[in-house]
């Protein structure tokens, strides 16, 4: 018996507060495999989350494992294949993609952190000048995404509302209550009944999980909120679900990793005293923002 387990284990970068529960998992999985010799356990995890696991949980399950280390050549080869087909097919006038080869996309800055295929699903998904651009110019697929979903405030308004919504309450439901109160305290104008509206342009973002919407991808979540928190910081913090702004959000004062932003102090002041009224304080003592002195 093989019991295959996809290895987050809830430590999403560096979540701290998750920690107790990272080692709770490694603990049963420890267990299985001591008590069943039959029953083989395997953990599929980038290198980086590995060595991080191996360093913060101190358990037996890293230390008595098998470390195989998988590189999908022919994956890349697909993505290759297909994006050239992007491009041979591409029917916008003058489009930046004539410019843009697989060799960007495989080289730079941040290639360990974001791979090619996520990549190329964004530009071949929405193919935009904009994001295209940016890319070829700044090599950072963050915040070329980033910057294309800031700019539908402007060009197109209530798709960038239903995604900020999205972004702040973490999925959009049918089954579950319109939160209006939300809508009317960030000052957007979106109605539960303009979603089926806008579902065609909104798809593109989101898909189904769960009889929720959701981003089709973490990542564009992680946009999501890096578009909003450059925008308005008091709208994430005040309203934005907890556990993202602890996975996402660092004190001005830590070296951030690539997907993490800067938070001063009148923010993280904001979001201590809300984790206050919501009795959280105690439960997240232990993460970098509630540690920070203001």
């Amino acid at each position: 018996t093989l019991i295959f387990t996809y290895g987050w284990f809830g430590l999403l970068n560096d979540d701290l507060c998750s920690l107790d529960i990272a080692k709770h998992v490694c603990k049963v999985l420890t267990k299985i495999c001591q008590s069943k010799p039959t029953v083989k356990v395997a953990i599929g995890m980038s290198q980086k989350m590995y060595l991080k696991y191996v360093a913060n949980l101190e358990s037996p399950l890293f230390s008595k494992c098998k470390h195989i280390a998988i590189k999908n050549s022919d994956l890349t080869t697909d993505y290759e294949d297909f994006f050239k087909t992007v491009k041979q097919n591409c029917e916008v006038d003058q489009c930046p993609c004539s410019g843009l080869n697989s060799d960007m996309l495989k080289s730079d800055e941040y290639e360990n952190l974001i791979g090619m295929p996520l990549k190329v699903e964004i530009i071949s998904k929405y193919h935009d000048p904009q994001i295209i651009r940016s890319f070829i110019e700044k090599r950072d697929i963050l915040s070329a995404m980033t910057d294309h979903l800031t700019a539908l405030a402007q060009n197109d308004r209530p798709i960038y509302e239903w995604l900020m919504y999205i972004c702040l309450k973490g999925y959009f439901s049918r089954h579950q209550s319109f939160d209006k109160e939300l809508v009317k305290k960030i000052i957007f104008e979106i109605k539960l009944s303009t979603f089926d509206e806008h579902f065609e342009k909104l798809k593109q973002f989101v898909r189904v999980w769960h009889q929720k919407y959701v981003f089709w991808h973490p990542f564009i979540y992680i946009c999501a909120f890096h578009s909003l928190f450059k925008t308005n910081k008091g709208i994430v913090m005040n309203h934005c679900r907890v556990d993202a702004i602890l996975q996402l959000v660092r004190p001005k004062s830590m070296k951030l990793s690539y997907v993490e932003v800067a938070a001063d102090d009148s923010d993280i002041k904001m979001f201590k005293n809300r984790l206050l009224k919501l009795g959280l304080t105690n439960k997240y003592k232990d993460h970098p923002l509630l540690n920070y002195e203001v």
